[in-house]
């Protein structure tokens, strides 16, 4: 990978913390699969294709009055897969209540577009599945 892919994915959370899915539209394959980690209620597991990447923002812009994510560490960048920490920070819209929570999210990457985008909840979890563990 390359500081631009990186910037990209920067790029791309910007985007999202304005709900608008562009950025990421644009970083994606057509047949795209933007997998979730599954710990917020209505957040469907996977997304397919980059039309559905602007409904997972709307599930979740639906359910938080605020929500942001940022890039904390990148954990692996190498070949065609990236792996990130990334800080979620969210107030949600009905009760308030305002959550921090760290994600792990594998970034696979085919022609310089993601083809994959898998995010959990734990470290492990994401470097094995980005085939970094034994």
């Amino acid at each position: 990978m390359s500081e631009e892919t990186i910037a990209s994915i920067r790029r791309a959370h910007e985007a999202f913390n304005r709900g608008d899915a562009s950025s990421a539209i644009d970083l994606a394959t057509p047949d795209v699969e933007w997998a979730t980690t599954g710990a917020f209620p209505g957040v469907e597991g996977v997304y397919r294709g980059p039309a559905a990447i602007q409904g997972w923002i709307d599930v979740i812009r639906s359910a938080w009055e605020e929500f942001e994510v940022t890039l904390d560490e990148v954990l692996h960048d190498e070949g065609n897969v990236l792996v990130v920490s990334e800080l979620l920070h969210g107030r949600g819209r009905s009760s308030g209540a305002e959550v921090k929570m760290r994600v792990f999210t594998v970034y696979r990457f085919e022609d310089g577009k993601v083809r994959r985008r898998a995010s959990f909840t734990e470290r492990n979890a994401a470097l094995e599945a980005a085939g970094l563990t034994r």
